[in-house]
């Protein structure tokens, strides 16, 4: 019945409906200059296309469905010169104003041509839109868009995570062209644009109107570049900072090997004018992928203590020492194509855009692990191939009516893997293969313990572990998401003040896992099954195969779905992929007066994540013998779809050219991380199963089922004013207030007499987010430009991640809960942060011969740190180990005693520098561009977080503890802890995933041509 239901609401939005989901308005009135009396039948046109409108009564025209970007727009009468305006920018999704006055041919003989300066405040937004264009990004010091992103006001980067509004990571919605670009498996951006193929990115963060769909806190649109209509245009661009070798400096900085390539080829496709494209690759290359403050230290001559296999007194291959930022086997290799292809055959308009990504890397060689496995030869490697593909075709009926049909293919196929056996992952942990591909040591053994257990670890001063150089791979993951998308966008301008839009989309994705992570215990089984599993007892016993396959996923440590338990594909039923469906219909109404612009719209929101659950989780009918469901069909369902109602209203009221005040309001919803949520069915069995589930367990990660998570909820307001002081020189204030609902987070699940039985994820947290933010903007005005941002926020709420009260998970007791029913700072509230760019060039032909095309920016953000809780230095070891426990409280917050109230205590204020200077040649038919970009211009270091027991980032209290007396009496011990563990931050890395300081200086020089 839902299907049918489901397919009946397509089969009505596509009939009627559909909608402009990236194109932009422009609009405007044709008025005599003498006299200011509209001009009736102007027309107008846009050049370089075949947009275009004539004016009515009133002297107004519209053009819609008009794609971002720069124009040259022109106005003609019979009986007046024309105008020409160049230079007009038309964003995504907003109404671009631009209005001409002419003159009459007895006054004004010739064309008159004018330069479009860009409005410094948006008239016709009714809430808040940050704005990018690629004349604003391309100087920037940095690449990527989440650094783009992060210099927004209303935006925290923190630990390479963003927070947008107060709201938790995972809250912003990614899309290219309209398309999606998220991947709802991590909540993360799936498909990454190339910078050069950028034409605007838009963030919307204090909510959006009912037809942008989005996420809780911010929805990011990139708008990819096209080709021009009239001359082709190559151009490269080439950038490395690899001028020391690894450990060495230059310029007091330390080369990470970087190199950045990047080629673009655009404009009309030969022979067919009508048809453009626009294509870019970039090869991106980081000998260093893990940038950070590494003190150098060497020990050489270290022998195993006898605390591991080992004999006491063996040893070691080699010395165990670090260079001076510099991470051994850390390198990171991407190479992406992205380009995009637009048809302009008016009535239709058929736009194509694609991106391949591959990326691979190491694992194990960032910090810690990269000095745990020092010694290692063998290598782990992750491969990530991302395809993206989109195609959208307009349909113009009138010159007030269009419609937009999109439909989008985006693949993420993800390969955790040992590259000497590849997909043949039972070889990994086999000493037969591994004699066959010569890892031998001088004894001429593997080293191996039995033929499926590696050679054993060397432990070091007192139980610090080093991985064996010919240590095996242990793991193998490989997962696919794979998503289809349909839009269907409507748009009619009913009359001059009234626009009508309408339209939905469908998100359908399919997602499989196949995770096994003892490869040396799945094999130790095969081998020897023991008679009970023997190949004649189940040829026997046909019902022990069930049975036996549990066994094989147990001793494996597998979560599987969407695989069986060899790594073969599953299509369908509960073992198969998880196919979570994303549906939304809105209609939206924007009224456009002189003096208030109005939109006011609903969205309908359909969440099917289609996740596994048992029908009775609390009592299932169980089978003792295999500890699993009696009957796995009858026993498990597919969770309920989910629906919601979401009405968005927003108001601007432009009083002048020159003040606009504008507020909303709008509900959100978004489901949290998939991958938290999502199990196979052996999984979810042991999670429930009433002989082995426990009411506190903290082991599994993550820690929790998510069949009973309902979406994530907020409530958003705002009110604002844009204010033009000069005619260069503008501010905004806005001020914001979020309401957020059924966050998730760990819980335990009852039975009926009041037990805990299993912990699963509910929707139990909230909190609030309020704030101001201020942007300042000065358009070029003699040479200088400048941008500065400020935040000022305060971001509270009974927890800061989904398992923040994992502590009281695992200490309450019977029916006591000791989870927390007030908000606090959470862990990620910045009150101040912000950022200040000044940009100062000289164009062309200004300046004279040595500075003609010279430019350098500064950019300054700041913030004030991030909040934290000071707690009791450590009392007794425990379960500690000699090397964790100046961080143990963070790993186990059982022994976390604070010392006050929660997130009471705030990190140091952080201010960094980063710089640009280029030096651009001109040339006849090209340019050529030379230029630099320094990270971190002091090279300060940076002090990102803190050790919460001392409060301090170089002291975490355990050497001058009393506890550690006998411990330091150990040769090497005190010099080799305060080497890896207060000057390398290797614990306390280990422990929280962060480092204390942020990332040296990078020095990047660079070579740009353009033809």
């Amino acid at each position: 019945m839902y299907r049918k239901l489901l397919s009946a609401v397509a089969l009505v939005l596509v009939l009627p409906l559909m909608l402009f989901a990236q194109d932009g308005k422009l609009r405007g009135t044709v008025t005599d200059s003498q006299s200011g009396e509209p001009l009736i039948g102007a027309n107008v046109i846009i050049d370089g296309t075949s947009l275009g409108s004539s004016s009515d009564i009133n002297g107004e025209y519209i053009i819609l469905g008009v794609p971002p970007g720069s124009y040259t727009v022109k106005a003609s009468y019979i009986g007046y010169a024309p105008v020409t305006i160049s230079n007009v920018r038309v964003n995504s999704n907003i109404t671009t104003t631009q209005d001409f006055q002419l003159s009459s041919t007895a006054i004004q003989t010739g064309e008159v041509e004018v330069i479009a300066a860009r409005p410094l405040i948006q008239r016709n937004t009714t809430n808040t839109v940050r704005m990018q264009t690629q004349d604003d990004i391309k100087t920037l010091p940095f690449r990527g868009l989440q650094n783009i992103i992060a210099l927004s006001a209303g935006v925290v980067q923190q630990d390479g995570t963003l927070y947008v509004r107060g709201g938790r990571a995972g809250e912003v919605a990614y899309f290219i062209d309209g398309a999606t670009a998220t991947n709802p498996l991590y909540n993360s951006e799936g498909i990454s644009p190339i910078q050069e193929a950028i034409e605007e990115i838009q963030l919307q963060s204090g909510g959006y109107t009912a037809d942008r769909p989005g996420a809780n806190s911010g929805s990011v649109q990139t708008t990819m570049r096209t080709g021009s209509s009239s001359a082709l245009k190559v151009t490269f661009d080439y950038q490395t900072d690899d001028f020391a070798s690894p450990g060495e400096q230059f310029l007091g900085t330390s080369a990470r090997g970087y190199r950045n390539v990047v080629a673009t080829v655009s404009g009309p496709v030969p022979m067919m004018p009508s048809l453009r494209f626009f294509l870019a690759g970039q090869h991106n290359f980081l000998r260093n992928r893990t940038h950070m403050f590494i003190e150098p230290f060497s020990f050489e001559n270290l022998t195993t203590d006898g605390f591991g296999t080992w004999p006491e007194g063996t040893a070691l291959p080699g010395p165990v020492e670090m260079k001076q930022n510099y991470l051994y086997k850390n390198w990171r290799n991407e190479n992406t194509v992205q380009g995009t292809l637009l048809w302009d055959a008016q009535p239709f308009k058929v736009r194509f855009s694609g991106s391949y990504t591959n990326l691979e890397l190491p694992t194990g060689r960032s910090m810690p692990t990269g000095l745990n496995n020092l010694l290692w030869q063998r290598e782990y490697r992750n491969e990530t191939n991302s395809y993206l593909g989109n195609l959208r075709l307009t349909h113009v009926l009138d010159s007030k009516t269009f419609y937009e049909v999109g439909i989008s293919m985006m693949r993420r196929d993800f390969l955790a893997y040992d590259p000497d056996y590849e997909h043949n992952w039972t070889q990994y942990s086999d000493s037969a293969a591994a004699r066959r591909k010569g890892y031998i040591m001088a004894d001429g053994s593997t080293g191996f313990q039995t033929r499926y257990l590696g050679p054993p670890n060397y432990s070091v001063i007192y139980a610090f572990g080093l991985t064996h150089e010919y240590q095996v791979n242990n793991a193998y993951e490989k997962n696919d998401q794979q998503n289809i998308g349909v839009t269907i966008d409507f748009t009619s301008q009913v009359n001059s003040q009234w626009e009508v839009k309408a339209g939905g989309r469908i998100d359908t994705w399919s997602m499989s896992q196949f995770r096994v992570g003892d490869i040396s215990s799945y094999n130790t089984f095969l081998d020897n099954p023991g008679t009970y599993f023997a190949a004649d007892s189940l040829a026997a016993f046909p019902e022990r195969a069930l049975e036996y396959d549990l066994t094989i996923q147990r001793r494996g440590v597998m979560n599987i779905y969407g695989y069986d338990s060899k790594g073969h594909r599953i299509d369908e039923g509960f073992d198969g992929p998880r196919k979570p469906l994303f549906a939304s219909a809105y209609i939206q109404n924007k009224f456009e007066f002189d003096d208030l612009v109005l939109n006011a719209g609903v969205r309908y929101e359909l969440f099917d994540m289609k996740n596994v659950a048992p029908t009775n989780y609390v009592d299932p009918t169980w089978n003792e013998d295999i500890n699993y469901f009696a009957d796995q069909e009858s026993q498990l369902k597919e969770t309920d779809p989910v629906h919601l109602l979401l009405p968005r209203v927003s108001f601007s009221f432009p009083v002048t050219d020159n003040t606009v005040f504008y507020g909303m309001y709008g509900k959100y919803a978004q489901y949290p991380v998939l991958d938290r949520l999502y199990d196979g069915t052996r999984q979810l069995a042991a999670r429930i199963s009433p002989r082995s589930r426990v009411g506190y367990s903290l082991g599994s990660s993550p820690a929790g089922t998510g069949f009973l998570v309902s979406p994530e909820r907020t409530t958003q307001y705002e009110v604002g004013i844009r204010q033009t002081l000069t005619d260069n020189f503008a501010f905004t204030a806005t001020g914001f207030y979020k309401d957020l609902r059924d966050q998730i987070q760990q819980n335990r699940i009852y039975n009926s007499a009041g037990v805990p039985i299993f912990v699963a994820y509910g929707n139990s947290d909230f909190g609030t987010v309020k704030g101001l933010e201020l942007t300042f903007e000065l358009r070029r005005t003699n040479r200088v430009q400048a941008r500065i941002n400020y935040t000022l926020s305060d971001a509270r709420g009974t927890a800061s991640n989904p398992s923040s009260s994992r502590n009281a998970v695992s200490d309450g007791s019977g029916t006591s809960t000791l989870f927390p029913s007030f908000i606090n700072p959470l862990d990620y509230n910045q009150p101040h942060r912000g950022s200040i760019l000044v940009d100062y060039r000289w164009g062309k032909g200004d300046g004279g011969p040595v500075l003609e095309g010279f430019g350098a920016n500064f950019l300054m953000t700041f913030n004030s740190g991030h909040a934290y809780t000071k707690i009791k230095e450590p009392e007794n070891l425990g379960q500690a180990s000699p090397w964790n426990i100046g961080v143990r409280p963070i790993i186990d917050p059982r022994t976390r005693n604070p010392v006050e109230p929660l997130n009471s205590s705030s990190t140091p204020w952080v201010l960094n520098v980063d710089l640009n200077a280029s030096k651009v040649f001109y040339f006849e038919g090209f340019t050529a561009e030379l230029y630099v970009n320094v990270l971190n211009l002091f090279d300060t270091k940076h002090v990102d977080n803190i050790f919460p027991n001392t409060g301090t980032p170089t002291d975490d209290g355990w050497l001058r503890s009393p506890l550690a007396r006998s411990y330091v009496a150990t040769e090497n011990y005190a010099d080799f802890y305060r080497a890896v563990n207060i000057d390398n931050r290797h614990a306390y890395i280990g422990a929280t995933g962060n480092d204390i300081f942020g990332t040296p200086r990078q020095i990047r020089v660079g070579l740009k041509l353009e033809i």
